[in-house]
């Protein structure tokens, strides 16, 4: 694996590091600078070029074409990240998912490694990845590489997402899309509207969107068992209201209410098929996943003074997630059912909001999850979960020098969890409870130098946690539920941010190193245990340039290694192997052209190295090694948008989970890449 990695590596990084990148001129429409990107994912909004994190924003003008059908799609393309079917991204090598996919998920209540935050509030996980289709209203996309939990506390040791919507304007403004692609003719339409209510005091915007359509995969109706529902079909809602309150009497005030509702229902999650052909599209297993939502916030903008403000947000979520499966026979087919309700209070004082050498914030946090799950039929189980998560945060930045600037930061969180659990298995009656505590403290170091006025230096340091639990192992023996230690990792990195002719050419650099302890991670028997120690290690760059006056490029390039370097003996002889899902290349590269002010062309491609699928590298486990590419054209005058695109234009065929025979699988199983898909959408703004 490793020979002929580094061959098609070479390739690769010789097409990205080629002196095509230090051309740029003046252009139709210039490079956004890495000075006028904000992010707003770090609890107070900087530039991208003042942001020393690893991240990758996806922008409002690529997230509208329709081009990408749901988070995970947008994505799938950011350096050092890997999408597979129904879980949440990897990222630098470690499973998002963690230690919460599928059944655990119920029976420990493991919470993901990589959160998911939309403006602000987090989106739970339950066993697969659901709920994500659908892109409407979004005005940018963060993806942030490395541990967060210094900023957003729990679950969130590998990185995290931050999606911003749209806020009211005090202008009317109104937008409306179809969009149609061939995969088995899924429908997308989409509105918004928005516009005061009082003059610039009372403002509103409510947006709608439905995706419906039907999946590539092939169901299999039994002719034991008459099916019970559409086994392809994939339909979703999602609704978003906000008002805005700037009231004439309290100038600094800002109040603003946002509701969602969202509800996928379908073929969703992971979809596995059979190992002998998987692009016959027979599905390992079928269900019918049914995603709810409803969400409620509330959040205080208060300008104390020009340099000070207090911000508070208040949140609640009603999330509901279940399935029913379809069997070859009525007694084996189950109805699973998870609610999850949480609230979340978080404040915050900031200083120095303009004085770049004196600045910084200081907040407290508690989040409070209740979980009541149950499942019937052919395997029955339930139980209850109370979780709580108590913090203060907080930062300071100073001037050391002329051009040198010291951050010192940090969490102090206190978890806690109590999990009671039961089930029938094999005759028995298992009943157990999860009751864990604990409090940690997560510091935070960065210092910054600016070596020109568009280039800047920084170095890092920073503790990522993640919290222990339990699990249950169904063996031919019976049950056994049993517990794992938490996780840590200490991360170092240096970075660079870049910006050269004017903001037309704009590089963004992270080096990194991150030092686990206690990595969880499945044995050879499926069992979760911690991995004494395991560190990763690489590179994450970003260039964009305008290549004379019609062109644009864009690049990026992750870099990875990953080592095992201490385990328990009970995973084998692992010491010195990778970890899954951590590809030592990926990358991508794309170009626009500007035919008129109106008209442009885009090509793109990215490319995931292959990778294996377990920790004890086994060969016929190994997945990933294929380049996606990606075509679209686009028209846009002061009000339509037309966008045309084909997805895997060359309709490339590969692996992103590969599992061979056995285990109760005898063709073994597969997830794969999706087939070529073409499309168009139009949209009307006024």
């Amino acid at each position: 694996m490793e020979y002929r990695a580094f061959k098609k590596n070479l390739v690769v990084a010789a097409i990205l590091c080629s002196p095509i990148f230090s051309t740029a001129y003046a252009a139709v429409e210039p490079t956004e600078s890495i000075e006028r990107i904000t992010v707003y994912g770090e609890k107070v909004e900087r530039s991208l070029k003042d942001t020393t994190s690893s991240v990758s924003v996806i922008d409002k003008e690529t997230l509208d074409s329709g081009q990408y059908q749901s988070v995970s799609s947008a994505l799938s393309e950011v350096p050092n990240v890997v999408v597979t079917t129904g879980a949440v991204p990897d990222i630098r090598g470690v499973t998002g998912n963690g230690s919460a996919t599928g059944f655990n998920s119920f029976t420990g209540g493991a919470k993901a490694r990589v959160s998911t935050l939309v403006d602000g509030v987090a989106e739970p996980f339950v066993a697969d990845l659901t709920g994500d289709t659908g892109l409407w209203d979004i005005e940018q996309i963060e993806v942030f590489r490395g541990p967060q939990s210094t900023i957003n506390g729990r679950n969130s040791i590998g990185g995290a997402v931050f999606i911003k919507t749209a806020d009211p304007t005090f202008d009317w403004q109104a937008a409306a899309r179809l969009g149609y692609r061939d995969q088995d003719s899924f429908i997308d339409s989409a509105v918004m509207l928005s516009g005061p209510i009082l003059d610039d005091q009372l403002a509103f915007r409510i947006t709608g969107q439905n995706v419906n359509g039907n999946t590539y995969n092939k169901g299999l109706v039994y002719e034991t068992n008459p099916k019970t529902f559409d086994q392809n079909e994939l339909i979703t809602n999602r609704w978003r209201g906000k008002l805005l309150w700037q009231p004439a009497g309290l100038e600094d005030l800002s109040v603003l209410y946002s509701f969602s509702y969202n509800d996928e229902q379908g073929d969703s999650g992971r979809n596995y098929f059979t190992g002998d052909d998987p692009w016959a599209y027979k599905p390992l297993f079928q269900r019918y996943i049914t995603t709810k939502s409803t969400t409620h916030s509330v959040t205080f903008d208060y300008q104390l003074t020009d340099g000070q403000s207090l911000d508070l947000q208040f949140s609640f979520m009603d999330y509901d997630w279940g399935f029913e499966s379809y069997e070859p026979l009525p007694a084996a087919q189950s109805t699973v059912d998870m609610n999850d309700k949480s609230y979340n209070v978080d404040g915050k004082y900031s200083f120095g909001l303009n004085d770049r050498n004196l600045n910084g914030f200081i907040g407290l946090a508690y989040y409070k999850r209740t979980q009541d799950f149950g499942s019937v039929g052919g395997f029955s189980y339930g139980g209850d979960d109370s979780s709580t998560s108590s913090s203060v945060y907080g930062e300071m930045t100073f001037a050391m020098a002329e051009k040198w600037w010291l951050t010192l930061g940090g969490r102090v969180m206190r978890d806690e969890q109590t999990r009671n659990f039961a089930m029938q298995f094999r005759g028995s009656a298992i009943d157990e409870q999860l009751d864990e505590a604990k409090t940690v403290a997560l510091p935070k170091l960065v210092v910054q130098y600016a070596v020109t006025d568009s280039t800047t230096l920084a170095l890092s340091g920073r503790r990522g946690y993640n919290a222990g639990g339990g699990a249950m192992a169904l063996t031919s023996a019976g049950g056994d539920y049993y517990y794992y230690d938490d996780e840590s990792v200490d991360t170092y990195e240096m970075s660079s941010r870049s910006r050269f002719d004017g903001g037309n050419v704009n590089l963004n650099a992270n080096l990194f190193y991150n030092d686990y302890d206690g990595y969880q991670a499945s044995n050879s028997l499926r069992r979760i245990t911690n991995i004494d120690k395991a560190v990763t290690y690489g590179l994450e760059l970003e260039f964009t340039s305008m290549l004379g006056e019609n062109w644009q490029l864009f690049s990026g390039l992750g870099l990875l290694k990953s080592e095992i370097k201490a385990a328990d003996p009970s995973y084998g002889d692992i010491v010195g192997n990778e970890l899954n899902a951590a590809p030592n290349v990926t990358a991508n590269l794309g170009i626009k052209y500007w035919l008129s002010d109106e008209l442009t062309f885009g090509l793109s491609g990215n490319y995931v190295d292959e990778y294996f699928a377990d920790i004890a590298n086994t060969e016929e486990r190994v997945a990933g090694d294929y380049i996606l590419s990606r075509f679209n054209v686009d028209y846009q005058n002061d009000n339509w948008r037309i966008s045309a695109f084909v997805n895997n234009l060359f309709d490339e065929q590969a692996l992103t989970v590969n599992e061979p025979p056995g285990r109760g699988y005898e063709h073994g199983y597969a997830a794969v890449v999706d087939p070529r898909n073409v499309g168009v959408s139009v949209a009307y703004t006024f």
